[in-house]
Parts: structure tokens; C-alpha cells; sequence
């Protein structure tokens, strides 16, 4: 009952954050030992990459000195190192009293200094990383591990391994989503993770502001939605198109008025089983708002895309908010040279629809400054 609880708190624990180095202690007695110590040996340096410890005590003078010298000594390392992965060594199998007696390492250190004895230790494998090396040491002074201690920690290895490299990988991408929801922050870029239905389940502070600012993104049900029914019904589709096929795409949102765009959306899906900071969110929008400057003129488009100088001019036209035949009727050309110049558009932008290529340039070339 006991072993059941602390492998749950365990798990628990590592997707937290929060307590997993205090779960990992109440687990270390509960097999008989006093510490742990975990830690990856660089063996170029003969140091260790990282090392983590139990908690309670002054370890850092202690634990120092084992980096910077007696780690290098240690015999027991060498036993875990040499072990099959996720096997259990115990140093009282190997190393006899006499071994202690004799060893620089036991008598200058880790008895007088660390107060500790024997260890239980386990080699653990992490695909894509360092493997780590995990010790369970029972203070100087108490008797040898047990059949039963063994026992104990044996059947616990696994669920160790496991909840060790969970831990390790939700610190990694807890602290990159920080990191990244920060930046975001930082460039005004607003964020929104939708979950598999649509419903909004995080927004940064950008977001939130845009969402009550009154622009062209509004909060229904729950939901992300345009004020224009065009824009609203081309979200929508975005939206479900990137759930269901993970391929990004970017769309450009009016103003409610219809007059200018206004937001520039990119649509990303986030993998699936990819902890996060944003919970069960599937779908994640990146929003930007139009500059006080043009962000596209006709001369960039016609570089970008390989536009002819009318074709162009059209395009400028349609990015403004402008509609095929406002500029026909605005610039004295007819209908349906505008249509066809519209139809090389989409050609040219790889778009089947005039809201996605008008999407894909403002995308594409929103950060330019205007010449």
C-alpha cells in the first residue's frame, strides 16, 4: 500500500514541479536509506554535469567536495557505471571492510565528512541526454542494507527511472514555455493555445487586452471569433484545417469595419503528448497588430511574389481591404482585367481563396518597413 502511494505521488510530483525533490526523499527512507544523491559524471572533465541531493542539511560544502575531488575516487561510481542499466548495486556486494578501511575516499570523506556508509545506486538511462546516476545512502553508523531494503528498492528502480526523466523533461518544457510565453510578451505578441474543440483554455496578457480592446478578434462561447462574417467563417476553417492536419497557416482579420486588416494570425497545432504550460490545448495562435506604417507596398509584393507591376498595384489593393471592384471602378480598368490580374494572384501566392492570399502576403512581409 505504501509502495502503491509513493509511486503515485511520484509521478504526481514530476509533472508539478513543485515538491518532486521532497516526494523523492519520503521515498528514499521509506527503502531504508537516509539520502540520495543524483547526479551525471562528465567523463572528460571528471566532474559531474549536474547534481541534485537531498535536502535538510548543509549538503553544499559537502557535495562540493566530491566535485571537485572526491568524486574522482569513488569506487562505487564505477560499480553503477559498469551495472546494466536500471539494475540495483549494492556497495556492500563489492566493497569489503578492509576496502573501506584502506580508501582514501571512505576514510577522509565520506564517513567522517559525509556521514554516510552504504549505497544502493542505479544507473538511468535518458534517451537524447546524459545518462543519470542515482544513490541511495544510508548514514554511517546503521547496518548494511537488508534482503527486504533491497527488495524494496529494487521493485521501485523503474518507477524511479521513469519519474526521474519525466521530471527532467517537464523542467526543460516548463521552463522553455516560459521562456517563450516571455519573449512573446515582449515583442506585444498576442498568444491564445485553443483546445481540440476551438475553446480557448490560455491567453497571455496581450491577448487578453486585444480580446477586450474591441478589434477585429472577439471571445464567443468561448470561442475566437471575427466580427465579419467572411473573416469569422475563414478563422473557423483555419482553425479546424491546422487541428486536424498539424500544417500551420497564417490569415489576416478586417477591422470591424471592413476597411484595412487589422490582425495578422499565425496557426500553429502543437504535438501530441507535448507537456506544456497551456494544459490540453491543441492549437496555438501567435497574433500581431497592424503598424502605424503600410506593412506591404505593391513594389515588395512584386519582389516577393513575382508580380507583374499591375498585378501588384491589385495586390496592394486587396491587403488595404479593397475589393476587385472598388479598384476597378477607382482606377478606370475593367472588371474583369482586375479578376484576371486576381486570379494570377492567387497563382503566384499558391492561395485558393482571396482571404488566404491576402493572408499569405500580409504574413509573409509584415515585418518589412515600407520603401
Amino acid at each position: 500500500m505504501l509502495k502503491d502511494h509513493l509511486i503515485g505521488d511520484l509521478y504526481e510530483a514530476a509533472i508539478r514541479q513543485d515538491d518532486f525533490l521532497e516526494v523523492l526523499q519520503s521515498t528514499t527512507e521509506a527503502v531504508g536509506a537516509t539520502w540520495f544523491h543524483m547526479f551525471s559524471w562528465d567523463p572528460v572533465n571528471n566532474c559531474p554535469r549536474f547534481s541534485v541531493y537531498s535536502s535538510g542539511i548543509d549538503w553544499d560544502p559537502i557535495i562540493s567536495r566530491y566535485e571537485q575531488y572526491y568524486g574522482a575516487l569513488d569506487p562505487r561510481r564505477s560499480l553503477v557505471e559498469r551495472a546494466p542499466a536500471g539494475t540495483l548495486v549494492c556497495c556492500q556486494d563489492h566493497i569489503s571492510e578492509r576496502d573501506v578501511a584502506q580508501s582514501e575516499f571512505y576514510q577522509d570523506y565520506q564517513i567522517p565528512t559525509a556521514g554516510l556508509r552504504y549505497l544502493m545506486g542505479a544507473r538511468l538511462t535518458r534517451p537524447g541526454s546524459s545518462e543519470t546516476l542515482l544513490g541511495l545512502l544510508r548514514a554511517a553508523g546503521r547496518r548494511p542494507y537488508s534482503d527486504k531494503d533491497r527488495e524494496s528498492a529494487a521493485s521501485l528502480i523503474p518507477h524511479l527511472h521513469r519519474a526521474i526523466n519525466l521530471w527532467q523533461d517537464a523542467k526543460t518544457l516548463h521552463r522553455d514555455a516560459a521562456l517563450g510565453t516571455e519573449l512573446m510578451e515582449q515583442l506585444g505578441l498576442a498568444v491564445f493555445a485553443l483546445d481540440k474543440d476551438g475553446r480557448v483554455v490560455f491567453s497571455n496578457q496581450a491577448g487578453e487586452a486585444l480580446l477586450s480592446g474591441g478589434t477585429a478578434l472577439r471571445l464567443r462561447h468561448g470561442r475566437l471569433a471575427a466580427p465579419l462574417a467572411a473573416d469569422n467563417d475563414a478563422l473557423l476553417a483555419a482553425i479546424l484545417r491546422v487541428a486536424r492536419s498539424r500544417r500551420g497557416e497564417s490569415l489576416a482579420l478586417r477591422s470591424p469595419t471592413g476597411a484595412s486588416h487589422e490582425l495578422f494570425l499565425s496557426i500553429a497545432g502543437i504535438p501530441g503528448q507535448t507537456l506544456t504550460t497551456f494544459g490540453s490545448a491543441s492549437v496555438l495562435i501567435t497574433v500581431r497588430t497592424q503598424g502605424k506604417h503600410p506593412l506591404v507596398t505593391a513594389r515588395q509584393l512584386q519582389q516577393a511574389f513575382g508580380l507583374t507591376q499591375a498585378e501588384a498595384a491589385v495586390a496592394q489593393a486587396l491587403t488595404e481591404g479593397t475589393s476587385p471592384e472598388d479598384y476597378a471602378n477607382t482606377k478606370g480598368v475593367s472588371p474583369n482585367t482586375v479578376r484576371y490580374q486576381v486570379r494570377a494572384i492567387l497563382s503566384k501566392t499558391n492561395s485558393r481563396s482571396q482571404v488566404k492570399a491576402v493572408s499569405t502576403m500580409l504574413w509573409v512581409l509584415s515585418q518589412n518597413k515600407a520603401d
